[in-house]
């Protein structure tokens, strides 16, 4: 073996690259969308699992204080704890509702990317949820979360308990 034939074969050649890096976009390229479906299934179902947590959390808590307890949504984290005006897809905080001016006792922020609707996906869902100290609720509402397409819902019955549905709702 000559010098010459030593030296062609080391490295790679131009051609083995481009096809190797070619490779790597086409697989990437494959790839991103599943991921970016993937992520959004995850943040859907995280979000609804913090809804049912939080409802979980209002009712026991008027379970064991003995206590009115809300769920209230607002806009912003400083307002006024006894306003209520926002809607489930945005800062939500527990509260007594006997008490005036009312006490919070845990604040919850939204997930990014992540819209909380009605069943029928029309309307946001506003005004507070409430459990007397017999763990009853004020009303039945479904609080449908989408993210991507992908959809949760947190169904919750006059009895004030909770449960959690896929595909319960209609994503906009």
């Amino acid at each position: 073996m000559g010098d010459e034939d030593r030296h062609r074969q080391r490295g790679l050649t131009l051609l083995e690259c481009l096809v190797v890096v070619a490779i790597v976009a086409l697989l990437a390229a494959i790839s991103v969308p599943t991921l970016r479906d993937q992520l959004a299934a995850a943040r859907a179902r995280a979000a609804a699992n913090q809804l049912y947590s939080m409802v979980q959390t209002a009712r026991s808590q008027a379970l064991l204080s003995g206590e009115e307890m809300m769920l209230c949504p607002s806009r912003q984290m400083n307002t006024e704890p006894s306003s209520c005006e926002g809607h489930f897809g945005e800062v939500i905080a527990l509260m007594t509702s006997t008490e005036y001016p009312a006490r919070q006792h845990k604040v919850w922020l939204p997930i990014e990317g992540v819209t909380v609707r009605n069943r029928a996906g029309t309307e946001v869902v506003s005004g507070p949820l409430q459990w007397d100290q017999h763990g009853f609720g004020n009303r039945n509402v479904s609080l449908s979360v989408c993210s991507g397409g992908h959809n949760w819902s947190v169904v919750i019955n006059r009895l004030g308990r909770p449960r959690l549905a896929k595909q319960w709702g209609v994503c906009p």
